[in-house]
């Protein structure tokens, strides 16, 4: 009985010990490089640098399409009128 006990004790401490091997391991496959002067500088620079605003995309009407230009006069007609009548909705 002990020499049944001693080959499963056997195999088992060596499928564990196979199982717990790697290749290579995590840190060396999560490892980066290192910076370099000139990039570590470049990201320092962009940290304190504040953001700039983002840009207007409001279209000027030369921008619009005519049709496009057309509804909007309507439009802009429709609501000057309602203003002058008393029955803005805004």
């Amino acid at each position: 009985m002990s020499m049944i006990g001693d080959l499963v004790e056997g195999v088992v401490k060596s499928v564990l010990s196979e199982a717990m091997k790697k290749a290579t391991g995590k840190r060396a496959r999560r490892r980066k490089r290192t910076l370099t002067a000139a990039e570590r500088l470049r990201r320092i620079e962009k940290l304190i640098k504040p953001a700039s605003q983002q840009k207007s995309r409001k279209k000027t009407t030369r921008t619009r399409a005519v049709s496009q230009q057309r509804r909007v006069k309507a439009k802009t007609a429709a609501h000057t009128r309602s203003l002058r009548r008393g029955t803005a909705r805004r």
